[in-house]
């Protein structure tokens, strides 16, 4: 028998019930429900659902099958009519792995690590932070995105962020409604550090779902991490027909 997990979103009743009768049907395929000696895992919701999954198994390096029952599902691979077949394929061998660079910061003693992207802001009453980028750069700014390529078709792409191909290890820093036109994201690949220099009430969010405070003068450390994403793909993945069709990228003239 084939060890599985099953991830889903347990607040949302209809995710939660629907989940609950995949894994009966899984058992009755004579699949076992073990996470920790998991082969791959099952994902179903939606990217929120994935992102929370992907921190969870990024350790033990268990794949990712993502089942799109939420909003946009941008990083999921099949729809749940999919599934039996989708698991016949996987039993023959028949996909292949996309490992997906994670970003992590450090701050404060504690490690966040992101699939998506980590975003220093304000927490209160919109008002501008500083930060110092060491050896880059000052922005006067709403916050700072750093994205990963798989998150900079996320909140980077929002804040006019450039679109990284998924097997780019660099990373994007974005401000969000900067006070100045002149500045532009930048992609790198080396470790930055930052400091706050403005901006009492400021957080720091790792995929929008973990959160430090931060103080005034203090001192983070972002970079590439260790820790990769691993999701399973089928045959025909085309990441720029993914773009176009969850986007509207480079429509036909």
């Amino acid at each position: 028998m084939t060890n599985i997990a099953v991830i889903y979103k347990k607040e949302d009743q209809l995710i939660a019930g629907t989940a609950q009768q995949v894994i009966k049907e899984l058992k009755k395929m004579g699949y076992t429900i073990n996470q920790a000696r998991a082969k791959f895992a099952i994902v179903l919701g939606g990217d929120g659902t994935i992102l929370r999954a992907a921190r969870l198994l990024a350790k033990s390096r268990v794949p990712i099958l993502g089942i799109h029952l939420g909003g946009l599902g941008f990083s999921s691979e099949i729809e749940l009519h999919d599934l039996v077949e989708t698991l016949e394929k996987i039993k023959r061998g028949k996909y292949t792995i996309d490992e997906r660079t994670m970003i992590e910061a450090h701050v404060g003693g504690k490690t966040l690590v992101a699939l998506n992207d980590i975003v220093i802001s304000n927490s209160g009453i919109a008002r501008v932070i500083k930060l110092e980028i060491k050896g880059l750069a000052e922005y006067v700014s709403d916050g700072l995105i750093f994205s990963t390529a798989t998150g900079s078709t996320a909140y980077n792409l929002s804040a006019g962020g450039p679109i990284l191909t998924p097997d780019s290890d660099s990373m994007v820093i974005s401000a969000i409604c900067p006070h100045s036109i002149t500045v532009r994201p930048i992609v790198l690949k080396r470790p930055i550090t930052a400091v706050l220099t403005k901006g009492k009430q400021a957080i720091l969010t790792a995929d929008g779902q973990q959160m430090v405070n931060l103080h005034e003068r203090q001192k983070i450390r972002i970079q590439r991490s260790k820790l990769k994403t691993r999701f399973i793909r089928l045959s025909g993945y085309d990441f720029f027909l993914r773009v176009k069709e969850a986007f509207g990228f480079g429509p036909s003239i």
